[in-house]
């Protein structure tokens, strides 16, 4: 293994807190750690700097770059948190730049021969950390040097035994392959099960063979192994999705940032009610009449307060096409999610989820030009009957109720609804014509949000509950989309 990727790993096993200085004809580059997670990764090289990723993302213009610079000086701050404070965008989209950064710098180090200079030991953070593993830069460094797998057509592939692969940001591709390899199978069945071209298919096998996750077997081969991991029915590995350690968690998850306040409990006193029904619903969803009245909010903290709960399974689908959040509260990417699932006919639907501790999720995955056809297909229907096989409780964040007819499709395939009113914004109008479209029989509450407060006047009635001010993200409409850089499946 290459010396400096070695010291990579050892620093990242022992667990260490410092910075690690490389350098090479004068270019130094700082690799800054905590716990033996890579926070983040400097360099003098100009071509790296965070203001052109930022300006190469869309999120900010060469003209921007002085002014967030001036700001940064003002007010004591690193650059990016600067760009945050300014509303140039958002924490979530910043760590995600920042781990491009990271990865990108990190490839030119190995690519180089940069030599190591010394380790310090030293405790900094960072406003929007990377959060990258080893594991995690490993896994990027082998798709970068993707090579065709070969085998011949009479040996099989299988995953070795005993790996617990969740750490890993897997592609849904990527996934995909994973779940035929629990059991031996050719590259030609791979083809037949999979639908996917050889050529991508023989590239992920390739990844997979320089991580060493798969081993080759001859036709007749006994296998005395137990295979890697054990297949449940309908989802067959939960130690296979990805769990996510990088998420920018928003503070205004209540449940998960400070289980005993106030509002933690009124979620959990929600969640009781709704359990207490003669049929408690398996599938609900949250809305509200009108955009902006808090119901994502509301969506993904009651989905943390069930996730709380032992040997629950719990789910939380983003199906608001339209005008997405869902990802912004867990902190996490837009995408791979539901826009993707629906779009393509080949991958099931547990290669687009990923989990946050115990909550599993499918965010929105973009924006649709065809929101309301893409929600009436009969695949968003098999999702949710797969999901019903293997999660105790699935909660749809769902369109508002007017004026579009998205979250009507989506009532249609719950149990019971939860109708989200905001204090001092939500029309009259509006929620009257919500009550109108919905099913009153499905209305299993009204959480009256953006309220102060009032011990022991919590009043119920199906469900009325307090929650704090909502923040709608406004600032990052209009502008224009990170465009990703195409992967190993796609150049």
């Amino acid at each position: 293994m290459n010396l400096v990727l070695d010291e990579i790993r050892q620093l990242g096993e022992n667990r260490e807190n410092g910075f690690l200085t490389l350098s090479r004809n004068g270019h130094r580059v700082v690799m800054f750690y905590r716990e033996g997670m890579i926070q983040a990764v400097s360099s003098n090289l100009t071509s790296h700097r965070l203001g052109d990723y930022l300006v190469k993302a869309g999120y900010l213009t060469a003209r921007d770059i002085q002014s967030v610079l001036k700001s940064a000086q003002r007010k004591h701050a690193l650059f990016g948190e600067a760009a945050v404070r300014e509303r140039h965008l958002e924490p979530v989209e910043l760590a995600e730049v920042v781990r491009r950064q990271s990865l990108e710098l990190l490839q030119h180090v190995l690519t180089n021969d940069f030599s190591i200079d010394d380790f310090t030991n030293s405790v900094r953070s960072f406003y929007t950390p990377a959060n990258i593993t080893f594991a995690g830069l490993f896994l990027e460094l082998c798709r970068n040097n993707a090579k065709s797998f070969e085998a011949s057509g009479t040996r099989t592939v299988v995953l070795r035994s005993g790996q617990d692969l969740s750490e890993l940001p897997w592609y849904p591709e990527e996934l995909g392959v994973l779940r035929e390899l629990t059991h031996p199978t050719t590259v030609a069945g791979l083809v037949a099960s999979t639908g996917m071209k050889e050529t991508p298919l023989r590239r992920i096998l390739g990844v997979f063979d320089q991580l060493g996750i798969i081993e080759l077997k001859s036709e007749n081969e006994f296998l005395s192994e137990h295979v890697a991991i054990v297949k449940r029915s309908g989802f067959p590995f939960d130690g296979l999705i990805p769990v996510i350690s990088n998420a920018v968690v928003s503070d205004k998850l209540e449940v998960l940032k400070n289980s005993s306040s106030f509002i933690s409990e009124q979620f959990r006193n929600l969640k009781v009610r709704i359990n207490e029904s003669d049929n408690p619903a398996q599938v609900m969803i949250v809305s509200s009449p009108e955009n902006g009245d808090g119901k994502s909010l509301v969506s993904a903290n009651l989905a943390l307060s069930y996730s709380l709960e032992v040997a629950r399974r719990v789910i939380i689908v983003d199906c608001d096409l339209r005008n997405p959040s869902l990802h912004r509260y867990l902190g996490v990417t837009e995408g791979p999610g539901l826009l993707q699932y629906l779009s393509n006919g080949r991958l099931a639907p547990h290669c687009y989820v990923r989990r946050l501790e115990n909550l599993f999720f499918l965010t929105s995955g973009g924006i649709a030009e065809n929101p309301i056809e893409l929600l009436s297909l009969r695949r968003m229907k098999d999702l949710i009957e797969y999901l019903k096989n293997d999660f105790d409780t699935i909660i749809l964040d769902a369109p508002p109720l007017s004026p579009i007819a998205d979250a009507r499709i989506v009532t249609a395939l719950s149990d019971g609804c939860i109708m989200v009113i905001r204090r001092g914004k939500t029309s009259y109008r509006s929620i009257e014509g919500a009550f109108r479209v919905i099913d009153q029989a499905k209305l299993l509450g009204i959480v009256f949000n953006d309220v102060k407060p009032m011990l022991f006047h919590t009043y119920y009635k199906r469900g009325y509950y307090d929650y704090g001010r909502d923040s709608q993200y406004m600032y990052s409409r209009g502008r224009k989309r990170l465009e990703k850089p195409k992967n190993y499946l796609e150049s």
